[in-house]
């Protein structure tokens, strides 16, 4: 692309950020401009239900890359700004300032937008999500010891929120509507381990609960639930999962089902508007319907291959998907995506606080999920990446390492 032409970046997330320094990578030296809602810098998520509540964090070291690495790389960050609409035949965004950018190539990387409740009392004051950094910043003077904190939603927002809620001393109760917590992504194993040890922490976990209003005055006083139960809260954190923000797509006539619909490079229909990030959702192999994957690691390889599909460079080798989360002191770590009929393989003992969950099927390991594990992760996702599948004795003996496994080295060493 020429250095006269112009590339919009709609979203000054992690895909956003990661996308316009792979563009200036690339070699692009035309006018590169990255519009966000937020007044912030891009910045990481993952910190904000964990490190940055704890005060173990300070905000500058959250951006994700120095202020000045903008201006050196001339990419021009139109912060506290919101594209409005997407005129396609124009070639142009419309921006909430009654402005317009004209664009030859458009990158869409609105991320997700948290779920909202629609219940009585949800707009009380001490009604929280944590989406943003702004959330943070209004919880992280709430948690307070002593102070009692109902949480709706055990997935793994909720979960992490529990365990720093729990640490600062807070009266913590969950409330889950399926018969565990994090059920819709993890092994059942995991699920109850998990449960477990939050319980052993403080944390009360209430399932199959189903909210039927909040209480207060102004403030929130209560969580009562359909069956009557109440739950004194003086803070309530809504954590009930993530929608694409696929508005804008919506209404530039893009397809979107429950997410931008891109393929492996990121582009849509439209040969000059591509997407990457959580607003996404495309095919992934042995899955029927389209998938949205919110990972750090998703986000940043789908922000650089579209970038290189916009430059029309080559997109670079598939990559296994990832992803953790940290509650308390337990790392929980996740490779590729269990499919349907894989078999379910435990590896190591669940009461020592250390093992993992293999799934493998006829053809080829497909998915690991690891507590407390990175050697079993750190092998695992070589494994499957290499489309192998291994003997189901040495995937579930712990005395035998995943990466012996791999490299063919299964005869142990005799005892002396």
């Amino acid at each position: 692309m020429t250095t006269g032409s112009t590339i919009v970046i709609v979203g000054a997330g992690l895909a956003g950020a990661e996308a316009a320094f792979a563009l200036r990578d690339g070699g692009y030296e035309g006018r590169l401009v990255v519009v966000g809602r937020e007044t912030w810098p891009p910045y990481e998520r993952p910190p904000l239900s964990k490190a940055f509540l704890q005060g173990e964090l300070a905000r500058d070291r959250l951006w994700l890359r120095p202020a000045k690495s903008y201006a050196d790389e001339n990419i021009e960050l139109q912060l506290g700004t919101e594209v409005t609409a997407i005129d396609r035949a124009q070639r142009c965004v419309h921006l909430n300032t009654g402005a317009a950018l004209d664009y030859d190539k458009l990158l869409l990387a609105t991320g997700g937008e948290a779920r909202r409740l629609t219940i009585p009392g949800a707009e009380l004051d001490g009604v929280c999500e944590l989406k943003s950094l702004d959330d943070a910043d209004l919880l992280r003077p709430k948690l307070v010891e002593g102070r009692p904190v109902v949480i709706i939603g055990g997935g793994y927002v909720g979960m992490e929120f529990a365990a720093t809620a729990c640490q600062a001393g807070c009266q913590v109760t969950v409330l889950e509507s399926q018969d565990r917590v994090l059920s819709r992504s993890l092994s059942a194993v995991i699920a109850r381990y998990l449960q477990r040890e939050h319980e052993r922490r403080g944390v009360r976990v209430l399932t199959q609960s189903s909210v039927a209003r909040i209480e207060g005055d102004e403030h929130v006083d209560a969580v009562v639930l359909s069956d009557g139960t109440r739950l004194p809260a003086d803070v309530v954190l809504v954590s009930i999962g993530n929608e694409a923000s696929d508005a804008l797509a919506r209404g530039g006539r893009l397809p979107v089902d429950r997410g931008i619909v891109v393929d492996r490079e990121g582009r849509t229909t439209d040969p000059h508007v591509f997407a990457a990030g959580d607003c996404t959702v495309s095919r992934c192999e042995g899955f029927a319907a389209p998938l949205r994957l919110e990972s750090v690691q998703h986000a940043t390889l789908q922000a650089r291959r579209a970038a290189a599909a916009m430059l029309g460079q080559p997109a670079g080798r598939d990559e296994v998907p990832w992803f953790w989360s940290d509650q308390f002191d337990i790392k929980l770590q996740m490779a590729g995506l269990p499919l349907s009929g894989d078999t379910e393989l435990v590896r190591g003992d669940p009461q020592s606080g250390r093992f993992s969950v293999i799934y493998q099927n006829a053809d080829r390991l497909t998915a690991i999920q690891c507590v407390n594990a990175s050697a079993d992760f750190a092998a695992a996702k070589k494994m499957i990446a290499e489309r192998r599948r291994f003997a189901f004795a040495l995937l579930c003996d712990p005395l035998v390492s995943l990466r012996d496994v791999r490299l063919g080295r299964t005869v142990r060493e005799p005892v002396l």
